[in-house]
């Protein structure tokens, strides 16, 4: 099981958000490589890293911190956020990233089927839902599909990796949607990433257990900031 640090940038800064809402936002570092850092001296294989500004405009904005953190680590960089288009996804691949994670393309199917056919595993696709209804654009818009609908799409079109998050566990502390999780298990063959509501090491240690052969690992954010537990001591439980 994968643990992923998360670092989402905004203005150049580290922030966390409340259920995406950017009214809502907390900056926690100026300086998003020195973050990435001290999460691979934690024992970080991976870190989540994405672009806020990015994803509402549908642009690669906050390219430099993205350039630093993979420049600063040897650790792997999962990255999302504004990339609409192969030559986005191109330019952060050539920056050192491992694994882009689309979100508001992945539900064009002819692109999503062409970024799987150029790229291959190097695609995740970001399956964020409110309510069984999946999101995009930074969770600003309704992508008008249900999280069924999607997983059928994305299934018939081979994708490899999915990040499941639900957008009401996001950043509250409060716990994983451990029902919905195991309906995307169920549902999918492809590695399954949770993300949104890990609040404490025993959510990590419910993580753990889960057998499912197609779970992958956890996306933690908020409850790192907040030092609800360290990331050293979650590596240790996961391992």
């Amino acid at each position: 099981m994968n643990l992923y640090p998360a670092i989402d940038i905004f203005q150049g800064k580290v922030v966390r958000l409340t259920q995406g809402d950017y009214n809502s936002c907390v900056v926690y570092s100026k300086d998003p490589a020195a973050v990435a850092k001290a999460w691979e001296e934690e024992g970080a294989k991976w870190i989540h890293v994405v672009d806020l500004e990015g994803a509402k405009a549908g642009t690669l904005i906050n390219a430099a911190s993205l350039s630093a953190i993979c420049g600063g680590v040897k650790a792997k960089i999962q990255f999302g956020g504004g990339l609409r288009h192969i030559k986005d996804i191109e330019q952060v691949l050539a920056l050192g990233v491992s694994r882009v994670v689309l979100g508001t393309k992945a539900l064009d199917q002819a692109f999503l089927e062409g970024a799987i056919l150029k790229f291959k595993d190097k695609i995740a696709v970001g399956l964020d839902v409110r309510r069984d209804q999946v999101k995009t654009a930074g969770w600003m818009r309704d992508g008008n599909a249900t999280l069924q609908d999607a997983l059928k799409l994305f299934t018939q079109l081979g994708v490899s990796t999915l990040i499941y998050t639900d957008i009401e566990k996001d950043g509250v502390l409060r716990g994983p949607n451990w029902k919905t999780l195991s309906t995307v298990l169920a549902g999918t063959q492809a590695r399954v990433i949770l993300s949104g509501g890990i609040s404490e090491l025993s959510d990590i240690e419910k993580c753990r257990q889960i057998r499912t052969p197609n779970f992958e690992g956890v996306i933690i954010g908020k409850a790192l900031y907040d030092k609800r537990f360290k990331l050293s001591e979650a590596v240790r439980l996961a391992e």
